[in-house]
């Protein structure tokens, strides 16, 4: 799993990721910007990091790809809120999801 290839501190920017999609991102909405519903989210951020990114289509890989692309490229995060979500600067979000995306040998993007 390319989660695995991660470092400690990565993957609790992903897990930041996911958090702050779960706040950040209306229920209502989670299911057509994220591809899962909000329990969905809610219960594999609970269950981290006892997660399994292998599958594409499942809803561990959806999660992870898809937040932090939310993150990354879709809501904003005003400058004096993102200390509440992370205590990285938005280069290291980045450079974990770009690692992240490499490791899986896939592209970027919204599923």
């Amino acid at each position: 799993m390319a989660i695995e290839g991660l470092s400690a501190k990565e993957r609790d920017v992903v897990l930041r990721c996911l958090k702050a999609s779960a706040a950040l991102i209306d229920d209502r909405e989670k299911h057509s910007r994220l591809g899962l519903r909000a329990d969905d989210l809610r219960q594999l951020i609970t269950r981290w990091p006892d997660i399994n990114d292998h599958d594409e289509r499942g809803d561990d890989f959806l999660a992870i790809n898809n937040c932090m692309n939310e993150v990354c490229h879709g809501f904003p995060i005003e400058p004096a809120e993102w200390g509440n979500w992370f205590d990285t600067p938005m280069s290291d979000v980045e450079s974990t999801y770009r690692k992240w995306l490499a490791l899986k040998g896939t592209p970027g993007g919204i599923r």
